[in-house]
């Protein structure tokens, strides 16, 4: 003899995975809204170029530094850094840009995605060469193929036999927010 467990009716067992459901969303909602806030989104007009991952705009009165996220470019007096700016400051300067911002380092320097117009400025430094990909801390994961595309036409900074260890440079110089515990002193 078997024994056979009632059902509960139809309509309580659709309400009771609705609120299964919507206790799930609930959840995934507040878990998302703690670990990743919402991205703000600046507009504003590129009036420095600083290097070819860093430049200054202006909103209103306010002047924000904004560091390309994903990405970084040769400094100082490293091989192609007079070169990464210019093509940098070329696309850039004096234009209105979107930047969407990926994290901060306080309220006057940000980290984001650039975009003017509908060109979106980080994957373009990094197609033409003039950046490479930090792939410890990616926000994007899509500019691999066209970093490996820049390599092999041999493009700005992939001209020459030099050859950078990207990884160590990231790690000096990351292109996000650090949290205060992953900092050495």
């Amino acid at each position: 003899m078997s024994v056979v467990a009632a059902r509960p009716p139809r309509a309580m067992r659709l309400t009771l995975r609705h609120a299964v459901l919507a206790a799930l969303a609930a959840c995934a909602a507040q878990a998302l809204a703690q670990v990743a806030p919402a991205a703000s989104e600046i507009v504003a007009t590129v009036t420095e170029v600083i290097s070819g991952d860093t430049l200054i705009v202006t909103e209103g009165a306010r002047r924000i530094e904004v560091r390309l996220a994903d990405v970084n470019a040769p400094q100082g007096s490293e091989y192609y850094a007079p070169g990464s700016r210019e093509l940098l400051s070329g696309m850039v300067q004096g234009h209105e840009v979107r930047i969407k911002v990926t994290g901060s380092a306080g309220p006057d320097r940000v980290f984001g995605r650039v975009v003017m117009m509908e060109l979106d400025v980080n994957l373009e430094m990094v197609k033409r060469g003039a950046a490479y990909v930090c792939w410890e801390f990616p926000t994007e994961t899509y500019f691999l193929p066209w970093e490996n595309e820049a390599k092999r036409h041999r493009r700005g900074l992939w001209n020459s036999t030099w050859d950078i260890n990207a990884r160590a440079r990231c790690q000096q110089r990351p292109p996000v927010e650090l949290p205060a515990e992953s900092i050495r002193t």
